[in-house]
């Protein structure tokens, strides 16, 4: 798979093209003019430099390099207050944990995001969007990854930036392979390697060609798909770019055994499996692994088949943990919200505006009422004109309170899940901080709250649907609303996990509410055209004690690990905090 890099800013395009094509010059040369430029060198040079450094890391399986070039953009962000050099180390971070199958990789770019939310300049939120786009490709999100590539893509043609067309349609083509629409995959693997071609990226064309290989292979092109990966892998084994020649070795394997040579193929997978576990691509190493596995298969060698497919599974559960979903999710509505914020500003921004204006105009009012009782001789005149300033302020009077209720229905919007009508991840932590802020009286019972999880929720979605899936969180909502009563606060905190939230409430009393809700979530009766036999929830309890639990973040985690414990210890089920100390 290809890893083209993107441009942040125009003191940043400099190295794009060298960081993929020969990464471990790039990094001597950058390490050279680092120590021969010492403290002298400018904050934006220095920047470029370590970006260059840090993406030709990447492409190189360099660790060293890449740890040596975030740190230093870190250092850059703090002293010089940029927060394009912060970004930079955070999107540099997240490509390398992805690729190598770390859980975190995900947040870290919606993080990095975050930190240039906002900018003005147009190449930095072209490169902005870049990154979230291709993070979401690698980490195989495509429904998210295609939004957010359609807005690099309109921000780098707006540029006429061919290169970064090149990389946006690249990563494009990777996400809808992985819907499997083949042939628009294919269709963007072109139109990727025509934007190449025009910025005169000739070995990027070639590497292209590898992606493009991938779609041949399915539309039974095995001859041709088998020329393009070995281009492909010429180029990158002498870049010494350790994934991507990893990757085309898995599309040659396949071509042949496409072709009836299954043995020859199975060596040579193989043998890639074994440079991929020496280089520790996990994230790569999962799929590479499967591959191994079908081909084992096909010549007989069963037993090898299912090891592979069990180093899969287990490489794939471990990065990939209810924990880390929820901090994902949390990121993801954090980077949307703020998305909505600005624009709520911008309402609030034209508001003050029209606030002036509106004043304006009815001091204007008054000076030609004043004027009218002077000029007795001009009252025809003057009546006309405050006839038509009076018609102009009732206008703005009404466009203003438009625009208020406008600004007042985004902000109810921001505190409420679309799916289910129910508060939001947002409005939970704005009633939590609101509960644990208050007055602490001793003798009063302790707060309690509730995490909750709809088990098997994954397979539920696999086996009847994401819209049945949908319809399950609703019918779920609908009970706990009903069920849980006041004072406690029902809130849907991402995907299938809720919170339940009980002021002055007591261990006991939550126990007991807990375990009602979960053995009336099991007796609930599904309709007739849900194709689902029984709902059970795993449930997590935790009292905010000011001890172990001293805010509202280490208050989240009791219940999570308690919540952990539940679906660990079999599901359907209710697990107490204070038992697992």
């Amino acid at each position: 798979m290809l890893v083209a890099v993107p441009a942040a800013a125009a003191s940043m395009d400099a190295f794009r093209e060298r960081a993929v094509t020969n990464p471990h010059s790039l990094i001597a040369s950058v390490r050279q003019q680092l120590d021969r430029a010492g403290t002298a060198l400018p904050p934006a040079r220095e920047r470029e430099l370590l970006w260059g450094m840090g993406t030709a890391a990447i492409n190189s399986n360099d660790d060293a390099a890449l740890a040596e070039a975030t740190l230093r953009l870190d250092s850059l962000a703090a002293v010089a207050h940029d927060p394009v050099a912060a970004a930079a180390a955070g999107f540099l971070q997240a490509r390398h944990d992805i690729a190598n199958g770390i859980s975190a990789g995900l947040g870290e770019a919606l993080q990095a995001a975050n930190k240039v939310l906002g900018q003005t300049d147009p190449r930095i939120m072209a490169w902005a969007r870049y990154q979230l786009c291709d993070a979401y490709t690698l980490d195989d999100k495509p429904d998210k990854a295609l939004p957010v590539c359609q807005q690099a893509l309109a921000g780098y043609r707006a540029l006429n930036d061919e290169f970064g067309m090149g990389d946006v349609e690249n990563d494009t083509g990777i996400a809808l392979a992985s819907q499997d629409k083949v042939d628009d995959a294919a269709a963007a693997y072109v139109r990727s390697r025509e934007h190449y071609a025009k910025a005169k990226a000739g070995q990027l064309v070639v590497l292209v060609g590898d992606n493009l290989a991938k779609m041949y292979l399915k539309q039974g092109r095995a001859r041709e798909a088998m020329a393009l990966s070995q281009a492909s892998l010429k180029q990158e084994l002498g870049a010494g770019r350790i994934s991507d020649s990893l990757d085309s070795t898995t599309d040659i394997a396949l071509a042949e055994a496409a072709l009836g040579q299954h043995r020859q193929a199975y060596a040579r997978m193989r043998e890639a499996v074994v440079r991929a576990r020496q280089a520790g691509i996990n994230g790569q190493l999962i799929g590479m692994l499967q591959v191994e596995s079908r081909m084992a298969e096909q010549v007989g060698d069963l037993r090898q088949a299912l090891d592979d497919e069990r180093e899969a599974s287990r490489l794939n559960d471990t990065a990939d943990t209810p924990a880390q979903r929820l901090v994902e999710t949390e990121l993801e509505q954090r980077y949307a919200t703020r998305e909505k914020e600005l624009r709520i500003s911008e309402l609030e921004h034209a508001n003050e505006l029209k606030d002036l204006q509106l004043r304006a105009v009815k001091a204007e009012a008054e000076r030609r009422r004043e004027q009218q009782q002077r000029q007795r001789l001009a009252n025809a005149m003057i009546a006309i004109l405050a006839g038509a300033l009076s018609l102009i302020v009732g206008l703005l009077v009404l466009l203003l309170r438009a625009q208020r209720r406008h600004a007042a229905e985004l902000r109810a919007q921001a505190l409420r899940d679309p799916l289910t009508g129910i508060a939001n991840r947002r409005a939970f932590q704005q009633r939590a901080s609101e509960l644990l802020d208050g007055p602490h009286e001793a003798g009063i019972a302790a707060h309690v709250l509730l995490l909750i999880d709809i088990d098997h929720f994954k397979s539920i979605n696999d086996s009847i649907g994401h819209p049945q899936g949908d319809r399950v969180l609703r019918i779920l909502t609908d009970y706990l609303g009903g069920a849980v009563g006041a004072p406690c606060f029902v809130a849907r905190i991402g995907g299938e996990e809720f919170a339940v939230l009980c002021p002055r409430t007591g261990l006991a009393a939550g126990m007991r509410l807990a375990e009602r809700l979960r053995a009336g979530t099991a007796e609930l009766t599904m309709p007739d055209d849900l194709p689902l036999e029984r709902l059970t929830i795993s449930i997590g309890v935790a009292p905010f004690d000011g001890v172990r639990c001293r805010d509202l973040s280490s208050w989240m985690r009791a219940a999570d690990l308690a919540l952990y414990a539940a679906k660990s210890g079999g599901r359907d089920r209710v697990m107490e905090s204070r038992l697992l100390d």
